[in-house]
């Protein structure tokens, strides 16, 4: 199957999201025909579209994504896009029900969070640049600007990344997600994706005991690295997953990986 030309908010997000996506399978994870997967924290539905492509449309994908600007366009993808496929679903996941207020960067979704407010998004805009430096310097951006001084790409990045103080709050709902399998009636979950901005141990802790069984594979990208990998570790290392933790430079440099988990 084509790629598909999803709707977006800034056409640059698409682009940087669709060279991301092939990271999450890795460590013996896989999809395959007939599989149902749960995209929490969907943007636009990148994810669940590389998925959709990979299985020919053969795949059950439910979408979670909180903020309403996002929504829209996810919902509308799903609409145009999937075949009744993919179900948009208006919330976030968390440990329970709750009402949240989430950042909102509209020239810079893929930043938005309910961990970031304006206290700490200048903190947070260094950890960012000093990741697409480091990108830039293995290549990512193309080999023309490997060889620019790292000081000169601090500062072109930096400016580019302006766009991280202009934020909206928006107060959104988050629920548990044993909640929404009962809900939806979901009966497995064959991989499960999360990538939530720092909420990763919020959204595991809402998996009540009876349903970690229903999940055979999950991949979560883990923001506060040095100080998170080793509970979320654990997490699928008590339910009987075989875990890998993963962190490339360009991911060091943000302080963020990825951990995999299968059964």
């Amino acid at each position: 199957m084509d790629a598909i030309k999803l709707h977006c908010v800034n056409p640059w997000e698409e682009s940087f999201l669709r060279e991301e996506v092939g990271g999450y399978f890795a460590h013996g994870v896989t999809c395959e025909p007939g599989t149902t997967v749960l995209d929490v924290g969907a943007n636009i539905g990148v994810f669940s579209a590389t998925v959709y492509e990979r299985l020919d449309g053969d795949v059950r994908i439910y979408a979670f994504e909180p903020l309403p600007p996002l929504h829209t366009t996810l919902e509308r993808n799903a609409r145009e896009f999937f075949n009744g496929r993919l179900t948009a679903l208006p919330y976030g996941l968390a440990a329970g029900d709750a009402e949240l207020d989430f950042s909102y960067f509209p020239a810079a979704t893929i930043f938005s969070s309910s961990r970031r407010n304006q206290g700490n998004v200048e903190a947070d805009r260094k950890r960012v640049t000093a990741s697409i430096v480091e990108m830039i310097r293995q290549g990512g951006l193309g080999p023309a600007l490997r060889h620019v001084p790292a000081p000169v790409l601090r500062l072109l990045v930096g400016r580019q990344l302006r766009v991280m103080r202009k934020l909206e709050t928006h107060r959104v709902s988050v629920r548990p997600l044993s909640a929404v399998l009962d809900e939806q009636g979901i009966d497995r979950v064959d991989l499960l994706k999360v990538d939530v901005e720092g909420a990763e141990l919020d959204v595991l802790r809402g998996v009540e005991e009876r349903h970690w069984p229903l999940i055979r594979q999950a991949v979560v990208e883990v923001e506060g690295w040095r100080h998170n990998r080793d509970a979320i570790c654990q997490v699928f290392s008590t339910h009987g997953f075989t875990v890998n933790a993963e962190q490339g430079p360009v991911q060091q440099a943000a302080d963020i990986g990825m951990v995999f988990a299968v059964r």
